[in-house]
């Protein structure tokens, strides 16, 4: 089944073919941006991301005149990378001294649930070995998709399978605390860091420059990602920056990433998706066991609290697992503070495994 646009035959016999590609990768922005504004208004998490994948997966894989530029989404992985650096900050750096037994557990469980998933995915369900170790990756979704490219993995399985995950943990935690145990959800709250100044976007342009001038020379994959995270994470951790990137600007990425990974899907058989979808949402399964383990573990032996606990080793979104810790009046801080701490080691060393996944494989 193809879907096909009124006059798109005719269209092509006298448009230019850097035309017609530029006509493409307009309509797959289109349709990301469509995707994303309806998963916004829908209350989806990570909206503007899983919104514009899925819309550009379902148009994809019905044949339609959709593509995506490699260059336009390298140039918004540097606003991806700046937006991740903004979960590096002094005062988080502060809330995880608070907890390190706990967070040390918790950093113990990303390699362990990771190994049993991917080798989980790589023995029964077929996928390769660096598709395998992506997707089992419990955090860092937009950081992890854009290694799984870099890096030689199927970006396509690895970004399915990490939105299945999120959408199904996230998703899955709130029907259960706001439907079945009759809790409040509580208002969403905007950052009260405020923007980035001017002075500020210097400081964050130049610790960029640097890092990608750093890390060119030790051959670090994805430049164009790391440096602005890297600068980003260094100065807000110096206490040199603290403004946050302007939430539209953002939001443009975030369609923009999600769409040239979803325009990837083009050709790929229905019957392929509902084949990952359901590796994916087993795979996910086993990972909320795990940490749901390790969290009783962490609750019997450090005495912390349950709820609280099992939110912050949940394999969930960091800014929804809170809001939940906020209704349920279970320490949000703790719960952030073991998120953040997941993704750090996530971001720092997940392509450095990668590579020497692959050398061995």
């Amino acid at each position: 089944m193809k879907l096909i646009l009124p006059a798109t035959g005719e269209l092509e016999r006298w448009i230019r073919p850097d035309s017609r590609f530029a006509l493409r990768v307009a309509l797959g922005l289109m349709v990301g941006a469509l995707g994303g504004l309806a998963a916004h208004w829908a209350h989806v998490p990570l909206a503007f991301m899983l919104g514009s994948l899925f819309a550009t997966i379902a148009v994809s894989a019905l044949g339609g005149p959709v593509a995506a530029s490699g260059k336009l989404r390298a140039l918004f992985l540097i606003v991806i990378g700046l937006f991740l650096g903004q979960s590096f900050d002094a005062s988080g750096a502060e809330r995880m001294a608070d907890w390190p037994l706990s967070i040390l557990w918790a950093l113990a469980y990303v390699p362990v649930a990771s190994w049993i998933v991917y080798v989980f995915y790589y023995r029964y369900a077929g996928w390769d070995r660096l598709s395998a170790l992506f997707s089992a990756i419990p955090g860092g979704f937009s950081a992890v998709v854009m290694f799984s490219g870099a890096l030689g993995a199927d970006e396509r399985e690895v970004a399915l399978s990490q939105s299945l995950r999120i959408a199904f943990v996230v998703l899955t935690a709130p029907a259960i605390v706001f439907g079945l145990l009759g809790y409040t959800e509580p208002p969403h709250t905007e950052s009260l860091r405020g923007l980035v100044s001017w002075g500020e976007v210097g400081i964050l342009t130049l610790a960029s420059l640097l890092a990608y001038l750093l890390l060119a020379l030790m051959g670090a994959p994805i430049p164009f990602l790391m440096a602005p995270l890297l600068g980003s994470a260094v100065v807000r951790l110096a206490g040199w920056v603290q403004g946050d990137l302007p939430v539209i600007l953002v939001e443009i990425a975030l369609i923009v990433v999600g769409s040239s990974i979803g325009c990837r899907f083009a050709g790929t058989k229905w019957r392929k998706l509902v084949n990952l979808a359901w590796w994916s949402l087993l795979g996910t399964i086993i990972l909320m066991l795990i940490a749901a383990l390790f969290a009783l573990i962490a609750w019997a032996v450090l005495d912390t609290d349950l709820m609280a606990t099992m939110l912050a080793y949940a394999p969930g979104g960091v800014a929804e697992m809170a809001l939940i810790a906020i209704a349920l009046d279970a320490d949000p801080a703790f719960v952030a503070a073991h998120h953040l701490a997941r993704i750090v080691m996530i971001l720092m060393l997940t392509p450095f495994l990668a590579k020497l996944l692959r050398r061995w494989g």
